[in-house]
């Protein structure tokens, strides 16, 4: 499976918009003042804000989105597979330790 490249953008005050590779290149540009906001998601978002005091993140929400794994209606065991290893990767903090590496702050 490949990954598709990260895509993080930032707005100026005259409306222009900036794409970045990740969203630490395009906090570097808020916090050197050469964009004046960054669209990215919330979860990376909360870590920025966490780890790079003055920045926050606004109440008004630009787009939500969820994610999902389609899995055929008929195939009960491999529903109940994939439930139980969502379960045991949440309790053993194997998703947190995911969101960390590939989602950080810095």
């Amino acid at each position: 499976m490949t990954r598709a490249p990260s895509t993080t953008l930032a707005v100026t005050a005259s409306e222009n918009v900036k794409q970045f590779d990740n969203g630490a290149l395009a906090i570097e540009a808020l916090k050197n003042g050469q964009v004046d906001c960054v669209v990215i998601d919330n979860e990376p978002a909360k870590n920025f804000v966490k780890a790079n005091a003055g920045l926050k993140i606004l109440e008004t929400k630009y787009v939500e989105e969820e994610y999902a794994a389609a899995i055929a209606k008929e195939n009960t065991e491999l529903l109940n597979a994939v439930n139980k290893a969502m379960d045991e990767l949440k309790a053993d903090g194997t998703i947190d330790k995911i969101i960390k590496k590939y989602i950080p702050a810095e």
